[in-house]
């Protein structure tokens, strides 16, 4: 009898284990590699990542199901340095922009990308463009390299958690024109990307969500009145 219940005592606890296990495995997550490369992870394990850079002291541990790339500088499209999954899908501007300078959308598994404007004095706007990603009941918008855009207002129908702005005031703008912008989009979530020698400190807008190099957040959906 004593066998029988360390037995069932034994099974109970493999079951409640692998399911919160299982549970924990279910959580999204985004990780700011460094610069303005990220990598997101979806509930069903799907791996995307966003401007790959050459970061250093990073590993990479998963192979990607996606690659987004918004505009062709160096520091943003070091697609061969990420390790790819044999059926990985890239999508870079030739893909998501139009030669009418429409935007093509596109549903790859649970994951819904929809490329919006991006641009400034450095950054053309028909070779430029930020990203709206949508999965597991979140948005993330990813500005890219850009300065303030009328058209940002147009995002606050998306409802966006998680926004990411660059903030160097060199080749974009700066922490304080990017406030302006996360004031315009209404995320729920800010953090500067992109710093160069700008210090992240100066951005400081409603719901920042302040962020190293190198760290990784859990995603929630936020749900609002």
């Amino acid at each position: 009898m004593k066998h029988i219940v360390a037995l069932c005592t034994a099974v109970l606890f493999l079951c409640t284990t692998g399911a919160a296990a299982a549970q924990e495995a279910l959580q999204p997550t985004l990780t700011l590699i460094g610069h303005a490369h990220i990598m997101i992870t979806t509930a069903e394990g799907t791996v995307l990542y966003i401007d790959p850079d050459t970061v250093k002291g990073y590993t990479y541990e998963r192979d990607a199901d996606i690659i987004l790339v918004s505009h062709e500088h160096g520091d943003h499209n070091q697609v061969k340095l990420v390790p790819q999954a044999e059926d990985c899908q890239i999508l870079r501007v030739k893909q998501t922009i139009n030669k009418d300078g429409s935007y093509n959308h596109f549903t790859l598994g649970e994951i819904t990308i929809i490329p919006v404007p991006a641009a400034n004095k450095n950054h053309k706007i028909d070779q430029t463009n930020g990203y709206i990603i949508q999965f597991d009941g979140i948005t993330v918008y990813f500005a890219s390299d850009t300065s303030k855009l009328d058209s940002m207002a147009d995002l606050q129908a998306y409802n966006v958690d998680y926004a990411f702005y660059p903030i160097d005031g060199q080749y974009n703008m700066g922490a304080a024109e990017a406030m302006e912008c996360a004031a315009l989009v209404g995320a729920k979530h800010n953090t500067a990307i992109h710093w160069f020698s700008a210090n992240p400190a100066a951005f400081t807008p409603d719901n920042l969500l302040f962020m190293e190099y190198g760290q990784t957040i859990t995603l929630e959906a936020i749900q609002t009145d």
